[in-house]
């Protein structure tokens, strides 16, 4: 039981956002964190498959000459997995930092502008409203319909 909690502890969250763009950058993210976690599987396969087959069609020696080489290839490739890996979680958190300090300037502006706006003679301007936006399918179907009998 121990070992199944280490690996499913091992295999990051599955916390997919809402946002269509959101979760695709999401999912290549927890994608390539799974595979800098267990490429070790790959590598130790081939190396073995690599050893065994070329032990039986040039000898033990090149055999395990391959079998090293590839751990030393799958090494290499995992090593620029990581990097990328590192790459994309320091520009994940700059861009977190970036629209974490933009969401707090955006509500210091809101806060400064609804407490000193009646004292500095913004209150006799029209009213800031907001966004809605009205109208259903059938009423969309309705303007169509009206339209084309015009």
């Amino acid at each position: 039981m121990n070992r199944i909690k280490r690996l499913r502890l091992s295999i990051p969250l599955w916390n997919m956002p809402s946002d269509p763009v959101k979760a695709i950058w999401w999912f290549f993210h927890w994608l390539l964190q799974v595979l800098v976690r267990f490429f070790w599987l790959p590598i130790l396969i081939m190396a073995i498959y690599e050893a065994y087959s070329n032990g039986l069609v040039g000898g033990i020696f090149n055999g395990l000459v391959s079998g090293i080489v590839t751990v030393f290839v799958g090494l290499f490739v995992w090593a620029v997995l990581y990097g990328v890996l590192i790459v994309v979680n320091v520009t994940t958190g700059i861009s977190r930092a970036v629209s974490d300090v933009k969401r707090m300037q955006q509500q210091q502006n809101d806060f400064l502008h609804q407490t000193y706006a009646p004292f500095m003679g913004g209150g006799s301007g029209p009213a800031r409203e907001d966004r809605v936006v009205e109208g259903t399918i059938t009423d969309l179907d309705e303007e169509r319909q009206r339209r084309r009998r015009e």
